[in-house]
C-alpha cells in the first residue's frame, strides 16, 4: 500500500512540474514577443522586414538593425558572408556601405506568406549609376529574423527586353 502512494505522489508532483514547466515555456514565449510589441503573422512579419531594411539599408545602420530586428543567432546564406553569422553579416554590410560612394536601398515590392518575406528591392551604389537588383528572402520566427537568402542580378550590358526588372 506504501508503495501506490508513494508512486501516487511521485505522478502528482511529476504533473505539477510538467505544468510548471510548460507555464515557463509559454510566458518565454510570449516574453519575446512582448520585447519586440509583436504577434507573428505574415502581416508583423512583412512590416518588421521593412522596418529591418529601412533601418539598416536605406538608413545605413545595419548593426543597429541586426540588434533590434534579427535574433542573436541569425543564419546568412549569401556566398560572400565568410562565417555566414550575424556578426559576419554586419561587417559585410558596413564594408560596403562604406566603399561604395552613396548606397541607395529601394523597396519595389514584398510578399510574405506565413514565416517567409519575399523583398524585391533596387540597389544603386552611386547617384547615376545602374542600378542591380535584389531579391531578398527573411525568414522570421517570433517577429524577428532568423535567416535570410538573396539573388542579386548585376546591371544588363544590353537591355533587350522593354520591361523593367523594376
Amino acid at each position: 500500500m506504501r508503495f501506490f502512494a508513494t508512486v501516487r505522489f511521485n505522478v502528482v508532483i511529476a504533473f505539477f512540474v510538467c505544468v510548471a514547466l510548460t507555464s515557463c515555456a509559454h510566458s518565454v514565449s510570449r516574453s519575446a514577443q512582448a520585447s519586440t510589441g509583436c504577434t507573428p503573422s505574415a502581416e508583423n512579419n512583412r512590416a518588421v522586414v521593412l522596418a529591418f531594411y529601412k533601418e539598416g539599408l536605406t538608413g545605413l545602420q545595419p548593426r543597429k538593425a541586426f540588434e533590434q530586428y534579427a535574433t542573436t543567432d541569425f543564419v546568412e546564406h549569401k556566398a560572400d558572408v565568410e562565417s555566414g553569422t550575424r556578426e559576419a553579416t554586419i561587417l559585410y554590410l558596413e564594408r560596403l556601405i562604406k566603399n561604395v560612394p552613396d548606397p541607395r536601398w529601394e523597396v519595389i515590392r514584398t510578399v510574405s506568406e506565413g514565416d517567409l518575406v519575399f523583398l524585391h528591392a533596387r540597389f544603386t551604389p552611386a547617384q547615376g549609376a545602374p542600378a542591380y537588383s535584389v531579391g531578398d528572402v527573411f525568414r522570421l520566427q517570433n517577429c524577428l529574423i532568423v535567416e535570410h537568402w538573396d539573388i542579386v542580378a548585376g546591371p544588363p550590358e544590353q537591355q533587350r527586353n522593354p520591361n523593367s526588372r523594376f
